[in-house]
């Protein structure tokens, strides 16, 4: 017998609004990356510093998606998807009027907490109205659209920028998520609180978020997984997030050339998840992630290595997203190497933890290069995080096993 659903609409009407949701989260967090030059010349701000921007969106997603996955438990979710579809749009249409550094760092921060909402929303209305036997291959379309921005949209944003100018990216972003908020009233009945099934917990979503925390971190084998979420974020976009004013130094690529560049490493990285998944079938996620790990760590070190020469750089960026994408299903996979009442804590804090790894890469990246250090030390840092997951997935392992012998047999707590 299959539990009732939130949701009155049609799962297809779900799947629809996720998608478009999912793509302009995705499309959101990156389409900074190729206007940053063109940014920091008209706001008179140094480009060095443009990765801030995806900073300030990151740091807000990282701190309110448990927050905000909790309180649509609470409220519904429709009412946080719709609130979070109007602040993501508000937060767009803001930085393209905004012209100094600050107030766009602010704009991006509220951009960042609207995509908080959208995110852990459409995931649980896709849990809500798909059975458990269909949600795996529905999640894995939801993904692909998420990865789909970076193929379609980044480039479509970057071409329109190089036309109209950035500031016109991002009025388009936020039209559409108008667009999209419209599609939810249209399409998505209204959903009640799990409260009013009884299902829902008499801690306050604070309260929760707090104690996935403090479990998090008491909890090894939990901390050994976000970390190596968080280090893989970091060793992608402490280097892709810069990518734009690389390719406008190095190459004087504009925004157009730069989005296409992020084309074909994003239909690399799009490739490699989709094969990802199935060779790690075969061959074992470790084994599939160790080998992406190294092959990452070499692209991203070459891109900034390698120096004047376009076409060998290109081949190397579309080398390394493929093996991000290639790692991202066996790095996702780690959870299901905890025990089930762990399980639920690493899901909740596994996007904060790559958020988390977003802001801090892009932190320290900006930071180091206002500061003069070279694109080559930024990739060999990120290069060394990407190895660093290997210990960490060790540490999964002998964590996740000392847990389990430590744990009361089944029935045992029933006796006791």
């Amino acid at each position: 017998m299959s539990l009732p659903t939130q949701t009155s609409a049609k799962p297809s009407r779900v799947l629809l609004i996720a998608v478009c949701s999912a793509f302009l989260v995705g499309l959101d967090s990156m389409i900074t990356v190729p206007l940053v030059p063109a940014i920091a010349e008209d706001t008179g701000t140094a480009a060095r510093l443009g990765g801030l921007f995806v900073s300030a969106y990151a740091l807000l997603f990282a701190l309110s998606a448990p927050l905000c996955g909790a309180m649509s438990d609470r409220i519904g979710r429709r009412t946080i998807l719709t609130t979070g579809l109007v602040t993501f749009a508000l937060g767009n249409i803001l930085t393209g009027v905004t012209s100094d550094f600050v107030p766009l760092l602010v704009c991006r921060g509220v951009a960042g907490l609207g995509a908080a909402m959208i995110m852990p929303s459409v995931y649980a209305m896709i849990a809500d109205s798909f059975p458990f036997e269909r949600r795996g291959k529905v999640m894995g379309i939801v993904v692909a659209g998420l990865l789909s921005s970076t193929v379609i949209g980044v480039p479509l944003g970057s071409y329109l920028a190089y036309l109209m100018g950035w500031r016109a990216a991002f009025f388009a972003v936020g039209a559409v998520a108008v667009l999209v908020c419209a599609l939810v009233f249209a399409l998505i009945g209204a959903t009640p609180p799990r409260a009013a099934a009884g299902q829902q917990s008499a801690a306050s979503p604070v309260a929760l978020y707090l104690g996935m925390v403090k479990r998090a971190v008491t909890t090894p084998a939990v901390l050994c997984v976000l970390g190596c979420t968080l280090l893989w974020a970091f060793a992608l976009y402490g280097m892709f997030s810069n990518i734009g004013i690389f390719y406008a130094e190095r190459f004087d690529f504009n925004e157009a050339q730069t989005g296409l560049a992020i084309m074909g490493s994003g239909a690399g990285s799009m490739t490699g998840a989709l094969l990802g998944g199935r060779i790690a079938d075969r061959l074992g996620k470790r084994t599939v992630l160790v080998a992406a790990a190294l092959v990452a760590a070499t692209g991203v070190t070459s891109v900034a290595l390698i120096g004047e020469h376009l076409v060998p750089v290109l081949i190397v960026f579309v080398m390394w997203g493929t093996a991000v994408g290639v790692g991202q299903p066996s790095l996702n996979a780690l959870v299901s190497e905890l025990r089930p009442e762990m399980r639920g804590t690493a899901l909740a804090l596994n996007s904060s933890a790559q958020y988390g790894g977003m802001m801090l890469a892009t932190s320290v990246a900006a930071v180091l290069l206002d500061n003069g250090v070279s694109f080559s030390v930024i990739g060999a840092i990120c290069g060394v995080c990407a190895l660093a997951v290997l210990p960490l997935l060790v540490g999964v392992r002998v964590a996740g096993k000392a847990e389990a012998a430590e744990a009361p047999a089944p029935g045992m707590e029933a006796k006791a």
